[in-house]
């Protein structure tokens, strides 16, 4: 509808100026007044028909019959250009089946297991980042004393944002926040109580504080050293065996579904297909909409089975039925309602007989019968 009313107001331009245009700071209308005048006003024109029905009821003394909506022939041949100038399209856009299983992801590892797998082991490993990484982006890296580099995993979001990005250092923000987390996760084995315990202190001792313009360097050695220093070491050595015990109870989870999210991302993410009916017009659009509305509002009555319209004619039936479908409950035309017993009836005897306990008796009846009426005929 914005797209279709901004081209509208830019003499049906393209696609690419819209999506080149449309931007902040906002959007801009060019005489707006004189093209949205009319449009307004055959708008009003259209409804005016459209509620002359209810006066015409009024004065007739009848009800709704089951017409949707009627309008007058002359508005009805406008409206109905306007549809013409719609058409069926296949309108296609990625889903978020990927995001759901990273956040999924992220709660089993932050609110299940509180600790992460860590890529390297190396007791000598040091953070370094650098401004100018991948992409020309923040980068941050664990290296282990062979000069090997692993990207600096995320504690807070993990699986929800790419390893090694998101970190920054020497401002108050959520890059360095973040920063001090991560290296505080990675230094202590993946434990992520005792890094989110003293996360905010290192981050006003460390990455606050460190030069923004230089590339950072910080090791284990020295994060440990101040973890003894804050009188954390030992709670952390006493957890050791239960973050690994942790690790490995919930590693076939976090194995399926990483490898689940991976395959998802190979494939370019999951994508959702739908039929829709696409305006052609920014006008067309708002006849459009108002055909949607009408079929919605309370002109019309519509069966639950079927889906045709229920006449409305102010009897005592038809009251209760608008009573019912205004609730939000089903509502039937006789014959579909007689269907609907039928069928209930058929799935609760089916449901009925697989009963031990009915089959049961059920068998405890035939043998009374047949030993009441051996030997003679049964009553007709």
């Amino acid at each position: 509808m914005a797209k279709l009313l901004w081209q509208a107001l830019h003499n049906n331009a393209s696609d690419a100026e819209f999506h080149k245009t449309f931007c902040f700071p906002g959007l801009e209308l060019r005489d707006s007044a004189l093209l949205l005048g009319p449009i307004q006003q055959r708008l009003k024109w259209v409804m005016e028909g459209l509620l002359s029905r209810q006066e015409m009821d009024r004065e007739l003394g009848q009800g709704n019959w089951g017409e949707c909506w009627w309008l007058p022939e002359e508005q009805a041949g406008f409206v109905r250009t306007q549809l013409q100038q719609t058409h069926v399209g296949l309108i296609e856009q990625c889903s978020d089946y990927d995001d759901a299983v990273a956040y999924s992801l992220n709660d089993v590892v932050c609110r299940d297991v509180h600790a992460i797998a860590i890529p390297c082991r190396d007791s000598a490993r040091v953070y370094v980042g650098t401004h100018h990484g991948p992409h020309g982006r923040t980068f941050v890296w664990v290296q282990s004393e062979d000069g090997q580099k692993y990207p600096l995993k995320h504690g807070d979001r993990a699986y929800l944002e790419a390893d090694g990005t998101g970190y920054s250092w020497g401002y108050g923000g959520h890059g360095p926040a973040e920063l001090s987390h991560c290296i505080l996760a990675d230094a202590l084995d993946g434990d992520l109580v005792i890094a989110t315990e003293l996360r905010d202190v290192f981050f006003d001792e460390f990455t606050f504080t460190y030069p923004k313009n230089e590339e950072l360097r910080i090791s284990r050695a020295t994060v440990l050293r101040w973890v003894e220093k804050r009188g954390a070491k030992a709670k952390w050595e006493s957890r050791r065996e239960l973050v690994a015990a942790q690790l490995a109870k919930y590693e076939g989870v976090v194995a399926e579904k990483e490898s689940l999210l991976i395959r998802v991302r190979r494939m370019g993410g999951l994508r959702t297909q739908r039929f829709d009916i696409v305006p052609a017009t920014f006008e067309s659009a708002l006849y459009l909409d108002l055909m949607g509305m009408l079929e919605q509002s309370d002109y019309v009555l519509k069966c639950s089975g079927c889906g045709l319209p229920i006449p409305y004619d102010n009897s005592g039936r038809a009251n209760k039925q608008r009573a019912r479908a205004k609730k939000g409950q089903p509502i039937y035309h006789p014959e579909c309602f007689a269907q609907y017993e039928r069928t209930r009836k058929k799935v609760y005897w089916r449901r009925r007989s697989q009963a031990p306990d009915f089959r049961k008796r059920q068998r405890e009846r035939a043998r009374e019968y047949r030993t009441l009426y051996r030997g003679t005929c049964p009553p007709v």
